[in-house]
């Protein structure tokens, strides 16, 4: 039985991270086979159990060995190929408080209530965990430690984060790195309406970072910033054309967003993920009146902006393909959790075109560049202050910045950055010595596309990143 997944890589301290999430769907055979609470198939976060694998994708769901063996057999034949695996996990709610197992064994305990004694739903896919209690903390973090013990996961991606409480999410952090210390810990911190059941207890949301040193979050500051608000489809990002935000993107390169985050380590920087429109599709909406060509460009500059940034750059699998979700009305699909193949499907066949195989090389060669250059990693504010310069007396949304050689064992005498989102070209002043072009518009690497001095032309809605030559 066909059973559709999205993968997703995120790049971290040079090591590729894949996540598998799945997305079931309703089909006959499926509804047939397996038995799922609620009316909506295409729900994936409907945990029932936090520490058995999904049985739709073994060759035996109701063998529970089965189940784990393969499970088991598919994270070291990842590993094997050099290939780390984040897990995605949901313990911030289940789908129903009333029939949850611990819920029937001690009635209420590991749910929050409201005060008129129905259950919370802060997160509006079930009912929200309670965290904060003691035995409900030790079954999280008792469970997060058996997937990393018994299956060697990498790291945990964590469903919206905001409902569960800082204590809880620094003692997961804690044990599990007492035996696994790169394991990596990441995931939404929107800030939720829930039913906290004590009081004195903070959620572990972006506001919250500081109180989570070990955890780090999805930019969505950086993500709004580049394309525009996720929620206003027609609004321009930085990348479109928008005229506001050039200081906003600078916060955010230096890994530092204004409004919540103070170092990199704990901003995950990216411009789309499996939520929302595509990056194209977001660009095409708030740009109808563009060229492909400029869209294409846009796009790029996004995955520039993100790639050279300071923090933990995410990519969504298809966006390196230009990929699109339009349904068969010919409209873009924001929220595409129960669309079909047709819709959700990466389509391969486009790298047939020479545009999309232009794209995938680009982002392919951006990839290279971060991996190559230690100084685009560093992992604390002050090394950040310290080596990473914002060039002043540009045209107007530009944005450049000059980060020294040597540091966090970058190997290069320095790296330029320009970004210009603007629909003219723009000149821009280099330091003294002459540099490599190693990114312009169309072409993205580790090796020199040119060596120039002095200064720079840089074309339309496009980045270039420059390596001075060794003396």
């Amino acid at each position: 039985m066909p059973i559709e997944t999205k993968r997703y890589m995120i790049l971290f301290e040079g090591n590729e991270y894949l996540i598998i999430m799945p997305n079931i769907y309703s089909t006959e055979k499926f509804e047939k086979e397996f038995t799922y609470c609620g009316s909506d198939l295409g729900a994936t976060y409907t945990p029932e159990n936090y520490n058995v694998p999904e049985g739709s994708y073994s060759t035996d769901p109701y063998n529970g060995a089965v189940r784990v063996s393969e499970m088991k057999q598919m994270v070291k034949t990842l590993h094997d190929n050099q290939i780390s695996v984040i897990m995605d996990v949901v313990y911030n709610h289940v789908y129903s408080a009333s029939d949850f197992c611990v819920n029937q064994i001690v009635p209420g305990y590991f749910s929050r209530v409201n005060e008129d004694g129905t259950y919370s739903n802060g997160s509006d896919c079930g009912n929200d965990t309670a965290s904060e209690r003691s035995m409900v903390r030790k079954y999280i973090v008792d469970s997060v430690k058996y997937w990393a013990d018994e299956y060697h996961i990498d790291g945990f991606r964590f469903d919206l984060v905001g409902l569960i409480d800082t204590e809880t999410i620094n003692e997961v952090v804690t044990e599990v790195h007492k035996t696994h210390p790169d394991v990596i810990f990441y995931g939404e911190g929107w800030t939720m309406d829930t039913a906290v059941t004590k009081d004195g207890y903070k959620m572990t949301t972006q506001p919250n970072s500081t109180d989570v040193p070990g955890f780090a979050f999805f930019s969505d500051t950086l993500r709004d910033a580049l394309k525009g608000h996720v929620f206003y489809t027609t609004r321009k990002g930085y990348v479109s054309g928008a005229a506001d935000l050039a200081d906003t993107v600078k916060g955010c390169f230096l890994g530092q967003a204004d409004d919540w985050c103070t170092t990199p380590s704990q901003s995950i920087n990216y411009a789309s993920c499996h939520d929302n429109m595509t990056l194209l599709d977001r660009i095409t909406k708030s740009t109808p009146g563009a060229s492909k060509e400029d869209h294409i460009r846009m796009n790029n500059l996004s995955a520039a902006i993100y790639m050279t940034a300071q923090g933990i750059p995410f990519l969504q699998a298809g966006e390196e393909m230009l990929r699109t979700k339009i349904d068969a009305s010919g409209d873009f699909v924001e929220n595409s959790y129960n669309s079909p193949d047709s819709v959700n499907s990466i389509k391969w066949d486009t790298l047939e075109d020479e545009t999309y195989q232009n794209v995938y090389h680009y982002y392919k060669g951006l990839i290279a560049f971060r991996k190559a250059h230690a100084a685009l990693r560093l992992t604390n504010a002050d090394d950040v202050n310290a080596n990473i310069t914002s060039v002043d007396d540009l045209d107007e949304n530009v944005l450049a910045f000059r980060i020294n050689g040597g540091v966090n064992g970058e190997t290069s005498d320095g790296i330029f950055v320009i970004f210009n989102p603007n629909s003219a070209e723009t000149s821009v002043a280099l330091p003294d010595g002459a540099w490599d072009v190693c990114v312009d518009a169309d072409h993205a690497g580790t090796e020199a596309l040119t060596t120039v001095s002095g200064s720079v032309s840089v074309e339309p809605i496009s980045a270039m990143v420059l390596v001075k030559k060794k003396s």
